[in-house]
């Protein structure tokens, strides 16, 4: 049977997501909502649901297992806090939050009610994370560098909030390198510059610095608006080995047994790869779908395969103290910015 589901938010990432849930069949769209009633009237007419202008209708409704978020992430709080209430699933849109505060409160209420709980980073589930996952834990990461460059964005994007500008893109690099790092992370520095396109306050450009275990690891972000046909990395380098892509579907790995002596010969035991994966797909689509198997318990909730709340909290809190620590020139520890 599939998921039955309510989408809250109509707007445009809204009708980009209900285009795939409707072309999933774990997924069936129960009911609509938007604040606005003529969205809201339209999309529920364009996808054949009903349509609602209160979350609290859609949790009301007996028929509604999972919420689909795709608000302005500054009402993603409300709406997530009483569907986990209402012990309703919930895939909800990234950031997670509007404030670290606010995200890791979202990630307790979540294990609390002991619901499903994605954030929409849908790199996660795409058939290169699923090479990452197996073969980064073997090189140790120590570093990694990951780029994010494009051309300026729409103008919907243009806010000052941490997590506007081209921080909206960066987000998902932010999280993929805190996932491939692994661990906790702990204090960031970082350098921004704003408002050079409109002069306002967004973010155009990014550098940023996440420290890992007290700064003996650490992981380097770099994007901007002003990229355009600039190619983006993303490598990682271990005390046993290396990896990096340049087009997100082949990983060149290198693996050894360790570098215990100075000189310029191949370390013991070096084995130098290159692992295609499969064709990506829509991973958005893919991430909805492994969405529904762990509601349905067609997949293991202890091994997601998803952006939990937690790691969504986490991603919420660095991009905080990345203003925090460019404002201010300083190191900012992560428990600064959750605590404030």
């Amino acid at each position: 049977m599939p998921v039955r589901v309510a989408l809250v938010g109509c707007g445009m990432r809204g009708m980009g997501l209900a285009g795939l849930l409707q072309a999933t069949p774990k997924i069936e769209i129960a009911v609509v909502c938007d604040i606005d009633a003529a969205r809201a009237k339209a999309a529920a007419e364009k996808l054949g649901a009903d349509g609602v202008q209160s979350h609290a209708e859609v949790l009301a409704r007996d028929d509604v297992q999972a919420l689909v978020v795709a608000t302005d992430a500054r009402w993603h709080a409300p709406v997530v806090f009483d569907a986990l209430a209402a012990k309703r699933h919930v895939y909800v849109e990234k950031p997670l939050a509007d404030s670290p505060q606010t995200a890791a409160r979202l990630a307790a209420a979540q294990e609390e009610a002991g619901v499903v709980g994605v954030v929409g980073y849908q790199f996660r589930a795409s058939p290169l994370a699923a090479v990452m996952e197996k073969e980064l834990p073997a090189i140790q990461p120590v570093q990694g560098l990951l780029t994010i460059q494009r051309g300026p964005m729409n103008p919907q994007y243009f806010f000052p909030d941490h997590y506007g500008g081209i921080v909206d893109t960066a987000t998902h690099s932010i999280h993929t390198a805190l996932w491939a790092m692994g661990g906790r992370p702990t204090s960031v520095s970082a350098s921004i510059q704003r408002g050079s396109i409109k002069g306002d306050r967004t973010i155009e450009f990014m550098s940023l610095l996440i420290e890992f275990d007290g700064g003996k690891r650490v992981c380097t972000i770099t994007g901007s608006m002003f990229g355009m046909r600039t190619p983006n990395i993303w490598q990682f380098v271990g005390t046993r080995g290396t990896a990096h892509t340049l087009d997100h579907r082949t990983l060149h790995v290198a693996t050894h047994d360790g570098i215990r002596e100075a000189g310029n010969k191949p370390p013991q035991g070096l084995v130098t790869r290159a692992i295609e994966s499969p064709p990506e797909g829509d991973s958005t689509r893919r991430l909805l779908e492994r969405f529904a198997d762990l509601v349905s318990g067609e997949a293991d909730r202890a091994a997601p395969g998803a952006a939990t709340f937690r790691e969504g909290a986490e991603a919420v809190a660095v991009t905080a103290a990345m203003v925090r620590a460019a404002e201010e020139g300083r190191r900012v520890d992560l428990a600064e910015v959750m605590g404030s």
